[in-house]
Formats: structure tokens, sequence, C-alpha cells
């Protein structure tokens, strides 16, 4: 939707799931002069946005609308206030806004979050370097900018890069759109200079949802078929299946659709690393205390950075149902611990969409586990709970 926002004309999107994270930036995007027209399954967005103008969004609750307007705000010569939720508002930019400061954008933010007033535009240049040891989504939001700078523009990216699956699905909708950005190396891209075209385009399932699904059907023994979402995604998080696979799940897949059929017992997995899908990684948190093994995972430093810390807040709500986890600041090691051993309780989900998500898994075995907050899914998924109810029948 960021994209269509700098499109000189409409662009159709299909399939687009509705819910406060979409709603959050469609209402951004009409705040910046697009059009935006929708029904129950599609929305046409017209643009360009307005370049020169005061305007004031509210992302609400979405880190990567936030990140994203941004970037469309560094674009801007008249200034852009961006706000949002208060647990939003604990979410640094400080990386992103130092990138762009660096390159003529005035930016005033009082602790590197949000409420920020950014003032543009940016100076043409030929390289900026930004620290993606945080967040890719700050690597996302000058990949989206980038071939409207200059004569194209080099990115390096310094420190331990984090989460680079989001940033190959970045380049993937680039490229729908006629841009063309490219790896040089591991840690450098380079994106060439365009204007972005008008598509009409289906959106993908959200894989990181689907491992809600996938782990249900993994923990309960039973086959699910996911439409909309095959072994031709560039999302990393779909990179779950295997780890479903690993616990002894049958995996049928085609570039559309995914089938999994779960095994009668979970084999053990002592240890795995989810570096590659972060945000799949709370779900198999809360299963791993189903597997038949204590099982350590790792590749977790950037949980901390999310709508809650899911890391410490995961390991506190699992010390609630007496599973008695073991930690660093990058990995969490979970027992096996039976149905019978879990203590009923009401979780807190600390505003976060995918902690209530990811422990309804482990509730599913149980039945005693209740969320302090049901709707907080709507961020993302407002209709979870009753596809959950139908696949736990």
């Amino acid at each position: 939707m960021a994209i269509s926002a700098l499109t000189d004309g409409a662009t159709t999107l299909a399939g687009v799931p509705w819910c406060d994270d979409i709603e959050a930036m469609l209402d951004c995007l009409a705040q910046l002069g697009v059009g935006v027209t929708r029904d129950e399954t599609s929305v046409t967005l017209q643009g360009p946005m307005n370049f020169s103008d005061p305007v004031a969004l509210d992302a609400r609750m979405s880190g990567a609308s936030t990140r994203l307007l941004i970037g469309l705000a560094a674009l801007r010569s008249g200034s852009t206030t961006i706000d949002g939720h208060p647990s939003l508002r604990v979410r640094t930019n400080q990386p992103l806004f130092d990138v762009l400061a660096a390159h003529g954008v005035k930016v005033e933010s009082e602790s590197g979050g949000l409420p920020a007033v950014l003032s543009g535009p940016i100076q043409d240049v030929d390289e900026v370097s930004v620290d993606g040891s945080i967040s890719s989504q700050y690597i996302t939001a000058l990949l989206l900018i980038a071939p409207y700078i200059g004569e194209g523009l080099e990115i390096a990216i310094t420190g331990n890069l984090v989460s680079r699956p989001y940033i190959d699905i970045t380049i993937n909708e680039m490229s729908k759109r006629g841009a063309h950005a490219e790896w040089l190396d591991s840690t450098r891209l380079r994106v060439t200079p365009t204007r972005y075209q008008a598509q009409t385009l289906t959106i993908e399932g959200d894989a990181t949802a689907a491992s809600y699904f996938l782990a249900l059907a993994t923990l309960h023994g039973s086959t699910l078929t996911i439409n909309n979402l095959g072994d031709s995604t560039h999302q990393g998080d779909y990179g779950f299946v295997e780890v479903m696979a690993t616990l002894g799940a049958e995996i049928t897949s085609t570039p559309a659709t995914t089938t999994v059929t779960g095994p009668s017992a979970l084999n053990p997995l002592p240890n795995i690393d989810m570096t590659t899908m972060p945000d799949a990684a709370l779900t198999l948190i809360t299963l791993a205390a189903a597997i038949p093994s204590a099982t350590t995972i790792t590749g977790l430093s950037t949980l901390h950075h999310k709508e809650c810390d899911r890391l410490e807040c995961s390991v506190a709500e699992l010390q609630k149902l007496g599973v008695q986890t073991g930690h660093t600041t990058d990995s969490i090691s979970v027992p096996y611990t039976t149905p019978e051993e879990i203590a009923p309780a009401t979780l807190t989900t600390y505003h976060d969409h995918r902690m209530a998500m990811a422990f309804s898994v482990l509730g599913s075995l149980t039945g005693t586990l209740t969320v302090d907050d049901e709707f907080v899914v709507g961020k993302t998924y407002p209709n979870y709970w009753q596809d959950y109810a139908f696949c736990v029948r």
C-alpha cells in the first residue's frame, strides 16, 4: 500500500486482510492525499500522495506502518507528524531517524520514537548507511523510497542484520511494481532509479498468521489446508512449515496451497535457530512446552523490540503456567510439560496480538487458559477466535 502512495495512477489490491493495522495504514494514506476506495475484498489506491502540505498521521499500534510512513515522510517537503498508541511510542525508530537526519531531513523526536515530526525532502545521495541489528523495517523503509532518490541508491547495512527474509519480501514486491533492487553482497543493496507502476495485484496469505494453524494441526494430529499460501512464497515465516515437518508433520504443498497433517506423537526438537522467522518464533515458544524434550530456541534477539518484549513476556507468562524456562538475551529453553502440569491462568497479552494467538496454541491442550484481552487480535486478525474455534472443535 505504501508503494501506491508514490504511484501516478490507480492500484487495486485484492485479498486485503481487513484488520486494525490495515485500517490504520489506509487512514494515514488518505491523510497524505491518496485516494482510497474499498469494498469487502479489495482496495483501490489513487496516487500520488501530497508532497507539500503539513499532515498529522495516527499509526495506532502498527509498527510496520510507522516505519513505512517515516520513509514516505522523508520524500515530502511538508511537515509530517506521526504518532500512535502508547505501546507504539516506546518502540525506537532512532536508527532510521539517524539516516534521514544525516541526509537533509529535519527530525524532531524526544526519545527516538513517536511522536515525531519530519520535514524533508531527503537529499539526493548515492549511498546511505543504516543499522540493521534491531529491525529490518528500517531497511524496508529506505528501500521503499530509494527509487525516488537521485540517480539510484546504495544501502549499506551495519551491525548484525536481522530478519533478512523480510527484506527479500520487499525486494520482490518492488519488482512487481517495476522497481529493481538487488543484493551486492550480504550487507549492501543497490536500487536503480525509476517510478513505480500502477498495477492490479492479489495479496498473498500471511505466513505468520498461518503458523498458529500449522502448529494446531501438528499438535493435535489433524489435517489442515491453507489456501493462498504455498511454496512459491518469499515470506520467511513460511519456513515454519519445515519446523512442523521436523516435529513429525506431513507437509504437501503447491505454489498456492499448503496442507499439513499432524503426527500421532511429536518428535523431540532439542535445538533450533529461529533467526530467519522471528514473528513465528513466538508460536514455537508456546508450542515447545508440548514437545517431548527440552527445547532450546535461539535467534530471538529481535523479540525484545516488538509490540512487547516477546521474550521476557513469554518467560513471565509461561511461569504463570508452571513452565520453568531458562533464557538469555537471545534464547529460551522450554522443558516438556504435560497438560496436567499446566496451571489454569489468565494470561497477560501486553497489548500484543501475537501473545494472544501464540498462547492459544498451548491453551488448546488444556482448555483452562484465557487471555486478558481477547480483542487484541484485531490488530492483524479480527476473525482469529472464530477460525481457532473451527480448528480445535
